[in-house]
């Protein structure tokens, strides 16, 4: 009994690092805009076509380092703080990206769980701006609505091309990020902020 536990175990383990190991293959192609955009995308559908009964938790382990490499997740929590920023004490700027980049993992773990594999549209990248971002547009299908239309900017760093904000039908995801943090801040100071980020994403977990 004991030699055939071990076995399903075995199994079971080797199973799961398979499907980690076919998302993660999408990790490191972030050498231009549209790289970026396809690895995120990729992984989107990587998850739920091989296991398409994980949990939100198990999404969120595998996602994580594609979400980390695509997104400039430091740069848009700073920027999202950028008036209080400079006042913070460098403790309490890590706990908050580190609190800020849990968040982020587990809302696309939490609102992807079932997509196709033809669910988004062709990428379109744009000509770097005055800046040297780019902005790079797609669309996911819906079926019997319409398109949800994404416009993705990027900025470079390094080598690597990251994503520094998401406009989903024409609402920009940094802005509201700003408006809302700035008014619980306010009222809450970082400790407050922070206890917010984190009740945000038990409710996702389903705590």
């Amino acid at each position: 009994m004991t030699s055939r536990r071990a076995l399903i175990a075995c199994l079971i383990v080797a199973s799961a690092g398979a499907w980690r190991a076919a998302a993660a293959d999408v990790v490191a192609a972030t050498e231009s805009p549209s790289a970026t955009i396809a690895s995120l995308q990729q992984a989107l559908v990587a998850v739920p076509r091989e296991r398409p009964k994980a949990t939100v938790e198990e999404r969120y382990r595998t996602l994580e380092p594609v979400i980390v490499a695509t997104h400039d997740l430091p740069y848009i929590a700073e920027f999202s703080l950028r008036r209080q920023w400079s006042s913070l004490a460098e403790g309490d700027r890590q706990r908050f990206v580190a609190v800020f980049q849990r968040l982020s993992v587990m809302t696309y773990a939490a609102r992807f769980g079932n997509v196709a594999v033809d669910a988004f549209r062709s990428i379109e990248a744009g000509a770097p701006d005055a800046n040297g971002r780019v902005q790079v547009k797609t669309a996911i299908k819906r079926d019997g609505q319409p398109d949800v239309s994404f416009e993705y900017l990027l900025q470079q760093s390094g080598d690597e091309w990251k994503i520094i904000n998401i406009v989903a039908d024409g609402v920009s995801d940094l802005a509201l990020k700003r408006a809302e943090y700035q008014r619980v801040f306010a009222s809450g100071g970082i400790e407050g902020l922070i206890a917010e980020l984190e009740q945000q994403t038990h409710r996702l977990e389903g705590r």
